[in-house]
């Protein structure tokens, strides 16, 4: 067996040399396994209060895709500015994703469908490594984060943004992700509660929230030496 990469010495010039089978590895060894569609519908109830009443309501799962691929001998993390139309989360950053249908497989069919709607990323083409850890959203879903490597080395060849959920797609380069000086972890109150958020430093999109949290949790774990 092939020695692992370790990442966190890797400079932006290194970046450019690694392998497929490299950033296979080191996700591999560093990624949660991924529920299966069982394990998505066991979720634990989730408790609501309403005035006085107190309800049971279970979790929504949600699925993301955090796609890798390479573009210009480069690795990147691809994301996207959602519509500045949408009812929800209008102009924020993201990943390729949504809630989890009764006809999906599982967080992984999730992610790969809602990937290939988004930005026509072909199911096929992604190899799916595992997981980070699921995020709860301020909407109330629970999003899973499912890491995929884009085979080819022209990963954004015949991506398209859907104008009805996506404003534009753009990647950021894997060694700014490696790069702590990158992640700024803001300190926050929200009803009296500590609620910190993270923010990823970048010219031009302001990433923070669920997205940042996403990103510092790759950040965390392929930096991490092994």
């Amino acid at each position: 067996m092939s020695r692992l990469v370790d990442f966190s010495l890797i400079s932006p010039t290194d970046a450019r040399q690694i392998r497929h089978v490299d950033l296979y590895q080191r996700l591999d060894a560093c990624l949660n396994p991924l529920p299966d569609r069982s394990e998505a519908d066991r979720q634990k109830p989730q408790m609501l209060s309403s005035g006085r009443d107190t309800v049971t309501v279970p979790d929504r799962p949600a699925a993301i895709l955090v796609p890798l691929l390479r573009d210009a001998g480069d690795w990147h993390v691809l994301l996207t500015k959602r519509a500045a139309h949408l009812a929800h989360h209008a102009g924020q950053i993201s990943f390729p994703g949504g809630k989890v249908e009764p006809e999906d497989d599982g967080p992984v069919g999730a992610a790969l469908r809602e990937a290939h709607e988004e930005v026509r990323i072909v199911p096929q083409s992604v190899r799916i490594v595992g997981g980070l850890d699921a995020v709860r959203s301020p909407a109330g879903f629970v999003v899973q984060p499912v890491v995929g490597i884009v085979c080819g080395d022209n990963g954004l060849a015949g991506l398209v943004a859907d104008p009805s959920e996506v404003d534009l797609i753009f990647t950021l380069p894997l060694s700014h992700i490696i790069n702590p000086d990158n992640f700024r972890l803001v300190p926050r109150q929200t009803n009296g509660r500590r609620n910190d958020y993270w923010i990823v430093e970048h010219d031009d999109h302001l990433i923070w929230g669920l997205s940042a949290r996403v990103l510092n949790d790759l950040h965390r774990r392929i930096g991490a030496v092994v």
